[in-house]
């Protein structure tokens, strides 16, 4: 007890990283944004050495991440939950993640979190100080699931252990087997690998000498820094992108014209353009579609300052093409493309490590009715783009059934869907030239019984993708 006290009467002694976590979960909040993009442009934590700016954040995204766990063992504790204001508990939760997810020693999580809680209102310090020492006596029960019913206790500890809302475990539990979802909740609060695709014209060896090339363009370096700070992706020589992203970027590039509906900013047009100048594809069309004209403006940007020219940007609904595409459509004929590459709105369970508010925004409805409602009907949209012998693929950055298989099951049984055959997906063209032997590897690995990719992450390895290649019949 009189550690604690000692601790308290230094003012505003909450160690600078945690005072800065606090400041950018306080503002992410307000403003309901994301706590990356609050991050790069936070004041008081840019200015923090490399150490403080790696332990600041670690507790933003963290508490972001876990914030539910954390509110229901606070909230064991606190006589008035709904009375604590929105700082005061903030300053408790980075406290309660602390004690619950790293390894700071107890009596350093409690005494900073009181300081920080301090800091923001000096008469709660006592609260905290009592909140906060019956959690650390509590957390390790409360992650073992101690106080839920035994037929529960399983499911409530994956849930706690990894941060994650009860029922998003068990929606994980019946799409995953056992292995990869014990590998999913296990890696869920750590960071995720960060990999790169090169420009064909990058000369980057001296950066990414040491590091794996599953296939070419692609480079997951085992010191990222370097390429980071190289200043490679600001001049659009690389993109950062998950290897299994590029994957499917990779199996989408062929002879022909392309229609990438979902483009967003771009990040898999890049590695489309870039793969086909590298496997000498010319004279190809490529047309992305996005529902929102600021992320085709940004896509757009990005490729002509890498030199690809050869890219159209339309934005739109693209479950209403016809409306989307009516500049390229002539005389009442669609536009038909060699390859659709539908790169469809989903729950993003396969991204959770990097994207750490989605657990938290989710809602088993969003899951098993709206977003499988909603691709079903893009992908009948999108099938109707393609030519006679043509590849539509369907991807999502999902590890949930719903989302994948039961959507490519649907759309299969649909009148749309009659005339599509589902095929391998290691039969993509670029796979069967001799260089992208690695490309072709890796998506044999991850490959279905029924030919599907679907991966999903773990400890220092890549995100949850999935896509499912089929062909149109001539």
């Amino acid at each position: 007890m009189d550690s604690y006290r000692r601790a308290s009467s230094r003012e505003h002694a909450a160690a600078p990283a945690r005072r800065a976590a606090l400041e950018v979960l306080v503002e992410t909040e307000r403003r309901g944004a994301y706590a990356r993009e609050v991050l790069k442009s936070s004041t008081v934590y840019l200015q923090l050495d490399s150490r403080d700016q790696a332990l600041a954040q670690r507790l933003a995204l963290g508490v972001t991440a876990a914030v539910g766990c954390l509110d229901d063992l606070l909230n064991q504790f606190l006589s008035k939950p709904g009375k604590v204001s929105p700082r005061v508990r903030m300053a408790l939760r980075i406290a309660v993640f602390e004690l619950l997810y790293l390894a700071t020693p107890s009596e350093v999580a409690v005494s900073q979190g009181v300081e920080l809680v301090r800091s923001q209102a000096s008469a709660a310090a006592p609260l905290a100080n009592a909140v906060l020492r019956r959690a650390a006596e509590a957390a390790a029960g409360f992650l073992e699931a101690d106080d839920a019913a035994p037929e529960h206790r399983a499911v409530v500890c994956a849930a706690r252990r990894s941060g994650l809302p009860v029922w998003l475990v068990r929606e994980l539990m019946a799409s995953l087997d056992g292995d990869c979802f014990e590998a999913l909740v296990g890696s869920q609060l750590e960071p995720a690998p960060v990999a790169f695709h090169l420009h064909p014209a990058c000369d980057a060896d001296s950066l990414v000498a040491d590091s794996p090339s599953p296939f070419p363009g692609c480079v997951v370096p085992v010191h990222p820094g370097a390429l980071l700070r190289s200043g490679l992706l600001d001049t659009a020589h690389a993109v950062a992108s998950d290897e299994h992203a590029q994957l499917v970027a990779t199996m989408a590039t062929q002879e022909g014209s392309c229609l990438e509906i979902g483009a967003g900013r771009g990040t898999k047009s890049f590695v489309i353009s870039a793969q086909a100048r590298r496997a000498g594809i010319e004279g190809r069309r490529h047309v992305a579609v996005d529902l929102f004209e600021q992320k085709c403006a940004q896509n757009l940007e990005r490729l002509h300052a890498a030199g690809f020219d050869d890219v159209q940007a339309f934005a739109g609904d693209a479950t209403d093409l016809g409306c989307v595409l009516e500049p390229l459509d002539q005389g009442g004929a669609p536009a038909l493309f060699d390859v659709v590459l539908l790169d469809a709105p989903c729950s993003g369970t396969g991204t959770m490590r990097r994207h750490p508010e989605i657990p938290w925004r989710l809602s088993r409805c969003d899951c098993q009715r709206d977003l499988p409602a909603l691709q079903l009907s893009l992908l009948v949209a999108a099938s109707a783009r393609v030519a006679p012998g043509g590849s539509l693929l369907y991807a999502t950055c999902s590890v949930l059934t719903a989302e994948n298989e039961g959507v490519v099951d649907a759309f299969l049984s649909s009148e749309a869907g009659g005339g599509f055959q589902l095929v391998p997906v290691t039969e993509a063209p670029l796979f069967q030239r001799e260089g992208y032997r690695g490309a072709r590897e890796l998506a044999a690995g991850a490959m279905t019984a029924r030919g599907m990719l679907r991966t999903s992450p773990a400890t220092s390895a890549a995100d949850g993708h999935f896509c499912a290649r089929l062909v149109r019949l001539s």
